[in-house]
């Protein structure tokens, strides 16, 4: 055991939130010491009760993935709803401002729980906890937005379908950076897809979609290697799209 492990378990039996909460990570990912889900739960629970927004959106992670227990949708929904709930003036447990991102990413996983039914299916309140998710940040919970409005999107449940606001969220999430709104504005203006065509507007966001590297999309899409074939496909697409929209131009 690393004194690094020895001083978090030290000051963790003393009382620290701050040592209590990266040693439960410490247990939770086994990287410096064997791994034991049951003390990380206990850990983070320990600190969620003193109103800390990191250890609940953690414990709802453990109950969303059933890392050591039974997956439980709904304590995984109880945890995060503590999580966004805190209002503290000052987190003991890590910075505000990462207090503030844990509450941002619980806003996206309560709305794809009432989108997807995981705990109960509301499509309401999970579009209001994507709104809540894009307010604080959340640049994909943007993209979602965009795509539930989007006239060549499925139908869901009754959502207006409107791509005046599907545009509107789509341009949003592209000043993050992000590789699928760049991707989906050139469709829509290279195609003139429920709008009318915009060449000027396809150029630049064609042109914004094929500078961003891979390692970058990868990042922030969090995906693996078999989801890169998928960008990769993208690509091919949105340069097949781009020869199409020259050669018209020419003739």
């Amino acid at each position: 055991m690393n004194k690094e492990i020895k001083k978090l378990i030290k000051k963790s039996s003393e009382g620290d939130v701050r040592s209590k909460g990266l040693l439960g990570f410490e247990y939770w990912s086994g990287q410096k010491i064997d791994q034991d889900f049951n003390l990380a739960m206990k850990l983070w629970k320990e600190v969620s009760k003193l109103d800390e927004p990191i250890a609940s959106f953690n414990v709802a992670t453990m109950y969303s993935r059933g890392d050591g227990v039974k997956q439980n949708y709904k304590k995984a929904h109880e945890f995060h709803e503590l999580c966004i709930s805190s209002k503290k003036k000052k987190y003991l447990a890590c910075k505000n401002s990462t207090a503030k991102k844990f509450q941002r990413d619980s806003h996206f996983f309560l709305g794809q729980m009432f989108f997807l039914g995981n705990y109960k299916k509301d499509i309401k309140k999970g579009i209001y906890h994507y709104e809540k998710a894009f307010e604080l940040g959340h640049f994909h919970a943007c993209y979602l937005l965009g795509f539930f409005h989007d006239k060549d999107a499925p139908n869901f449940h009754g959502i207006e379908k409107n791509m005046n606001k599907a545009i509107k969220y789509y341009e949003l999430s592209a000043k993050f950076n992000y590789f699928p709104s760049f991707a989906k504005l050139c469709m829509i203006y290279g195609l003139g897809e429920n709008v009318k065509k915009n060449l000027n507007l396809f150029n630049l966001y064609y042109k914004k979609a094929m500078s961003i590297n891979n390692k970058i999309i990868k990042t922030k899409l969090d995906i693996g290697d078999q989801k890169q074939e998928q960008i990769n496909s993208i690509r091919l697409n949105l340069k097949k799209l781009a020869k199409t929209i020259k050669k018209n131009n020419e003739k």
